[in-house]
């Protein structure tokens, strides 16, 4: 069952900033009506910290919801949303059709991610005929998936999966891992590109 949430004062739809209370909606069959409404405080705190823990305390209010709808959302109160996985649209009118724009944009991203998801699977190094040392073309998987970045290739690997070596063929060295002290990074002879060997500090493995 679709439900989602609205930030809204007297005056109807409004930024968040605004807001005096939050507005559940849930469709029913195939129309939209109000499942609760939940009173706020519009005078917002003025601290990053009060702020933070004042968006943190209406999570708990709807659990149940992962859409949030308003005029404007920005600064702590969206950081502190998005932290907790709430997709957020900015919007200037309220109608079923304006619900279902979203509920439809909503599942293309979703969509998209349980594809990204599938290609992560795949750009992984693989191990090489050497105990503990991998290889991964990341000049090749980027060309053929422009969206994953290094961090997204490499980073649960090398959280996850001890190694001695990781060989990597990419356009430059990613700066994160030249700043994290784990590693010993070694530069290979190559064409225009570049070959990278990624070792591990003794204390690492």
């Amino acid at each position: 069952m679709a439900k989602l949430v609205v930030f809204s004062s007297e005056n109807g739809l409004c930024p968040f900033k605004m807001a005096d209370q939050l507005i559940v909606y849930e469709k029913i069959e195939k129309r939209w009506v109000i499942n609760r409404k939940i009173k706020m405080n519009n005078q917002q705190p003025r601290s990053i910290r009060a702020q933070r823990k004042y968006v943190e305390e209406l999570l708990p209010l709807i659990y149940d919801c992962k859409i949030l709808v308003g005029k404007e959302i920005s600064g702590i109160p969206y950081v502190v949303f998005d932290k907790a996985g709430f997709h957020v649209f900015q919007v200037n009118q309220l109608s079923d059709e304006q619900f279902e724009a979203i509920i439809r944009e909503i599942h293309s991203i979703e969509s998209d991610n349980a594809v990204k998801k599938e290609i992560l699977k795949k750009a992984v190094p693989v191990p090489t005929e050497n105990k503990d040392v991998y290889f991964l073309d990341l000049i090749k998987l980027q060309k053929r998936f422009p969206e994953v970045t290094s961090k997204q290739a490499l980073k649960p690997f090398i959280s996850q999966t001890p190694f001695l070596e990781l060989h990597l063929y990419c356009k430059h060295t990613p700066p994160w891992i030249e700043r994290d002290g784990r590693y010993i990074v070694e530069s290979k002879p190559a064409k225009s590109d570049q070959y990278i060997v990624i070792k591990a500090k003794p204390n690492h493995k």
